[in-house]
């Protein structure tokens, strides 16, 4: 209960400095969003805002269609350079995401299936056929929400993208739930991963009601200390 507590008072923090942050944007002028619950909190949030605001990537992949969905199709209107594509399974909530909604040229929602797969003897969730779905395509941001988390490995489909999908000098990956044992399973394997490929990252945990963790390349380090 006190940890309770004392997740919900960063959250509020974090709500306070994502309010704030976000006056007077440019490109985020409709600020409507509903965080929390199923959907990504205010870290995550604040966190997205300030890498597509001071880093403004290009190519960006997500895992899961939601919040930080709303806040990338509104960053894709004012940066029409850039290419968001975003892998969702359930249909019936893209309809309903889309209804009275016209996603931009630069902007995808691509459909996938969910499959149980094994990852070191562990049955886990993961997407069928993702290398089909995702090409070469090197990402500079890639946001993995999704899909549901499992007991063991979670998300764990991130792993076949790396390194292959990833521009090794500039990069940026974002995992949520990392308070979730699934989740710090399958970030291990990340950072294990990167180091048997030389490739040299920083990674930095926001913690609110619920945590996450971001690993970026050097050159943008500061994305984990914010």
């Amino acid at each position: 209960e006190v940890d309770k507590n004392r997740r919900k008072i960063k959250e509020l923090d974090w709500a306070n400095i994502y309010n704030n942050t976000i006056v007077g944007s440019s490109w985020l002028q409709d600020q409507n969003f509903s965080p929390g619950r199923w959907a990504v909190g205010y870290p995550f949030l604040y966190l997205l805002f300030r890498i597509l605001d001071d880093i403004n990537p290009k190519n960006i992949l997500e895992f899961g269609l939601g919040e930080s969905s709303k806040m990338l199709f509104r960053y894709a209107k004012h940066f029409p350079n850039s290419m968001i594509t975003t892998l969702e399974h359930d249909e019936l909530w893209m309809k309903f995401f889309l209804k009275n909604k016209k996603l931009h040229p630069n902007t995808e929602i691509v459909q996938v299936e969910n499959i149980y797969t094994t990852h070191k003897g562990f049955k886990t969730l993961s997407i069928n056929n993702l290398k089909e779905k995702v090409g070469d395509v090197l990402y500079e941001l890639i946001l993995v929400d999704a899909p549901f988390g499992s007991e063991r490995y979670s998300r764990s489909q991130i792993l076949s993208l790396l390194p292959r999908n990833i521009d090794r000098n500039h990069f940026c990956i974002i995992m949520d739930d990392y308070d979730r044992l699934g989740e710090k399973d399958t970030c291990h394997d990340i950072e294990n991963i990167l180091k048997t490929n030389s490739i040299e990252y920083y990674s930095g945990i926001y913690r609110g009601e619920k945590d996450l963790i971001v690993y970026c390349s050097p050159d943008i380090k500061f994305l984990t200390t914010l």
